[in-house]
């Protein structure tokens, strides 16, 4: 509601009681002395809305107008927004015309979400404001920041490609914060897991493995903007922790030698949720869960044989049925299956009931459980992109057509098992080379469109871990594998020519507010997690 205020400044007149006298007429009255009136009428409410990290247009407009103000006097205009939200314009003199407009940049970063509040305009009788033509006019501001949507799992979403759809500078990134791994009593080592987001927030597991190999964890949020600790939980000595992952409100703590299996905590607060209940053995074969529209999937049973789906708010379970092979994975969705490797099949399940609805063969696979942790990436072509793996021909990648399940491509190279899939290329890393190297492969045909390899001189002879991709964007961590020495990169997704480079690269995350994660090593381990953020 556009608000108006008339401001009033008034003088008191004399006056002079009394009556006539013998030999005169009454005297005059003394005139009043002068008034002034200001009256401010901004308009209202003022709205704005953009997608996380991206400039933010907010517009105060309004019109002003004096009346019977005293000669000399001036009129000055002072913005203030009591709620921080948005920087305070400089008091300035009200513009000629009877209007002003005010173009308002946040104070600092505006985090995701609705965000409400009032401005407040003061007519002053001076630049400094020392003395004012009355009290300040409100009028509502309401702004909406839409999400890119948060690190929620292994490879960010359900889609599992790694891919943030944004653009930026990386030249203008600079460390908001660190955080190293507190020391564990008692342990060998002390590490951090791979980490998730939620809205504001980062959610790690830190700990340290014991002589025995047991495991001491703790669950630690902190807030995304300054990395001040939001809260803590404490996982029993001697339980399993697994990385977790979140749905951008709850984050969820999924634990191996107990009986629950996963723990839901707000993310800002650290309050719980619910508990999943599933008894599991220590080394069962389990990753963090994937969210997708409300929903949540994730393998269980006592050693990861069973695929399960639950409510993401309750932890009420929807379904539950068997799987084959026990590949160390979490489930890829779309809008009606849901798909995970085993072996040389991708088997297809019904995501409303976990019934197995077909499989998609992979011949060029011998059928064994693929190396390591893996998931598979939905394409933007109704296609999955998968590793193929075969012991005489080492670790491929693949990409399969869902409609018709059957094989598109196998690329020639061997790559590695993180990879990136946007813009129409898969961004992936190649294995072989004497120098860390990654080529951007057409989505639909496999062909190389560019390739880049680290400097000579920077003697980076393999990468790191995984692969993120922007927009305009590509962000992968290399190493001298004999020192230990790494760096991270920005690389151009079209030309494939390097944009930034910044010591310390290791395990890369991007959360739906724009800030860059990387959990790199200093001990013997990921051990340690800086923050990086555009102005």
């Amino acid at each position: 509601m556009a608000i108006a205020a008339a401001i009033f400044v008034a003088g008191c007149g004399g006056g002079g009681g009394g009556g006539n006298d013998s030999g005169g007429s009454s005297p005059a009255p003394s005139s009043p002395a002068p008034q002034g009136t200001v009256t401010l009428t901004p308009k209202g409410p003022v709205t704005a809305s953009a997608t996380a990290g991206e400039p933010l247009a907010a517009v105060l407009e309004g019109s002003w107008q004096g009346n019977n103000l005293p000669a000399g006097s001036a009129v000055h205009l002072k913005v203030n927004d009591p709620t921080g939200t948005f920087a305070n314009p400089a008091v300035q003199p009200a513009p000629a015309g009877g209007t002003f407009r005010y173009d308002l940049t946040p104070r600092n970063l505006v985090l995701s979400g609705d965000h409400a509040g009032q401005l407040e305009i003061t007519a002053c009788r001076d630049a400094g404001c020392v003395q004012t033509w009355g009290p300040a006019v409100r009028v509502d501001f309401r702004i909406t920041i839409s999400t890119l949507g948060e690190w929620e799992t292994l490879n960010r979403d359900a889609t599992h490609a790694s891919f943030v759809p944004t653009s930026f500078d990386p030249t203008a990134l600079r460390m908001v914060w660190e955080w190293d791994a507190p020391e564990v009593a008692g342990a060998l080592e002390r590490y951090i897991g791979r980490p998730t987001t939620a809205n504001g927030s980062l959610v790690v597991v830190s700990g340290g493995t014991t002589s025995d190999g047991s495991q001491r964890n703790t669950m630690f949020a902190f807030n995304e903007y300054d990395g001040s600790p939001l809260w803590s939980r404490a996982v029993p000595n001697g339980v399993s922790a697994v990385a977790p992952a979140s749905n951008g409100v709850l984050a969820y703590l999924v634990t191996l030698g107990s009986d629950t299996l996963i723990n839901a905590y707000d993310g800002k607060t650290g309050a719980a949720a619910f508990n999943y209940a599933q008894a599991t053995q220590r080394l069962a074969t389990v990753l963090a869960p994937t969210h997708d529209r409300g929903q949540l999937f994730f393998f269980a049973g006592a050693n990861g044989e069973e695929l399960h789906a639950a409510d993401a708010r309750t932890g009420a379970r929807l379904w539950a049925s068997p799987r084959t092979l026990l590949q160390s994975t979490t489930p890829t969705l779309d809008s009606g299956h849901l798909y995970y490797q085993a072996g040389n099949e991708i088997a297809s399940i019904d995501r409303r009931n976990g019934a197995y609805v077909g499989s998609i063969w992979d011949m060029d696979s011998d059928g064994a459980i693929l190396p390591g942790s893996t998931t598979i990436a939905l394409g933007s072509r109704n296609n999955l992109i998968a590793r193929t793996y075969h012991p005489a021909r080492g670790q491929r990648l693949s990409s399969f057509d869902i409609a018709s399940r059957t094989k598109q491509w196998i690329t020639s190279d061997r790559y590695g098992s993180f990879y990136a899939v946007g813009n129409g290329a898969v961004y992936a890393t190649r294995s072989g080379p004497a120098y860390a190297t990654i080529d951007a492969l057409d989505e639909a045909t496999a062909r190389i469109l560019w390739t880049w390899t680290a400097p000579v001189a920077d003697n980076q002879t393999r990468t790191l871990n995984n692969v993120v991709a922007t927009r305009n964007m590509v962000f992968v961590s290399t190493e001298d594998a004999a020192t230990g020495h790494s760096l991270l990169w920005a690389i151009d997704a079209k030309t494939g020519q390097t944009a930034w480079r910044q010591e310390e690269g290791g395990y890369i995350v991007m959360s739906g507010n724009r800030t860059l994660y990387v959990v790199s090593r200093r001990g013997t381990t990921m051990d340690h997690v800086r923050a990086f953020r555009t102005p």
